[in-house]
């Protein structure tokens, strides 16, 4: 007598259960993890813009893995059949590919546009102080906007929060205005529009943040337009050197 193992073949039910409830288990902790990726992705491909990179692209995989492997063991136990080893073997691939994609520390603040916008702000914050320290120390505001750059780039322009819908950052960017009134067109979010009177005694910086995916101007707590002004004062004793706020 001879006896042949196949693939599907009948198998004892509590043998079979047993079996689909470790795996779905699994599954079920994978496709947990992968929501927030999902909801990202999908939240940052209807939106021009979005708040955090990229999702972990290997989460996004071990759960379409998982999902994969679900879909055939679930049908094998329907059948009363045993499910083929590579159904198991790649709800076990998905898990790898998950735990591989790690859980980064802050995931949830860095896809923020509370917190992008926030930090924005200390970036404008930092060029507002070091402008103004210009103005008093010159009596005039630098009208190079080489200068101004120049600043910007030292407070720390390069660190971008906020990305296109094709995950491309977008940095903090200088956009110089005729008028304190004029809006940067079009509006991209990390926008500082600059303007600085033709005396060079006064300037004023407005920013562009982002509200549901889209650029729009910051509001202050009374929900007006955001201004940091700089307007230069004699009467002031020399100034020292700004206290600018450290990057956190």
């Amino acid at each position: 007598m001879t006896a042949r193992s196949e693939v599907g073949q009948t198998s004892p039910l509590g043998l079979r259960l047993v079996h689909a409830a470790l795996f779905l288990a699994f599954a079920a902790g994978v496709g947990v993890v992968s929501v927030p990726e999902w909801t990202h992705l999908s939240s940052a491909l209807t939106q021009p813009f979005h708040a955090g990179g990229a999702p972990r692209w290997l989460v996004l995989v071990g759960s379409v893995l998982a999902a994969v492997g679900t879909a055939r063991l679930a049908w094998e136990l329907l059948r009363g059949r045993s499910a083929p080893l590579w159904a198991s073997g790649v709800i076990l691939l998905g898990v790898m590919s998950t735990l591989a994609g790690g859980r980064p520390q802050g995931l949830e603040q860095s896809r923020s546009e509370v917190a992008a916008n926030l930090d924005l702000l200390r970036v404008a914050r930092r060029v507002h102080l070091q402008m103004v320290h210009e103005l008093q120390s010159h009596a005039e505001t630098p009208q190079s906007q080489d200068v101004w750059r120049t600043a910007l780039r030292q407070a720390g322009a390069d660190q971008a929060r906020v990305y296109t819908r094709t995950f491309q950052a977008v940095h903090p960017q200088l956009a110089w205005m005729p008028s304190e009134s004029a809006v940067p067109e079009p509006l991209v979010p990390g926008q500082m529009a600059v303007h600085v009177t033709s005396d060079g005694v006064a300037f004023s910086v407005r920013l562009v943040g982002l509200e549901q995916g889209r650029p729009v101007l910051l509001k202050d707590d009374q929900g007006a337009t955001l201004v940091l002004r700089g307007l230069y004062n004699p009467d002031l004793p020399p100034p020292t050197a700004p206290q600018i706020p450290p990057t956190p």
